[in-house]
């Protein structure tokens, strides 16, 4: 069971399709060297950012290195989240 602090700030925790889409856009232009604490997408906060991490990892999108949580471990794409990935750029370009 992952237990995280409580957030600073107020923000919803729903579900940010957006979000999720720059996530896995920074990650495949970043590659296997990339941290946690290194992702900042603007307009969001972290604690937005590390709670959509942890949706992509649930959905397997994403793979969380062992130490990840403690942001000394690499995160990266994995095969489904590069297909679900190419699928929304696919649908860019119709």
């Amino acid at each position: 069971m992952l237990i995280s602090p409580l957030p600073t700030r107020s923000f919803t925790m729903k579900r940010d399709m957006v979000l999720v889409r720059k996530l896995l856009e920074f990650v495949e232009a970043r590659g296997a060297r990339l941290f946690k604490g290194s992702i900042q997408i603007e307009g969001y906060e972290r604690e937005q950012i590390t709670l959509h991490l942890y949706l992509l990892a649930d959905a397997g999108f994403i793979e969380l290195g062992q130490d990840t949580l403690a942001d000394k471990g690499p995160l990266v794409l994995t095969w489904k989240g590069c297909d679900y990935l190419d699928d929304l750029k696919a649908k860019d370009r119709k």
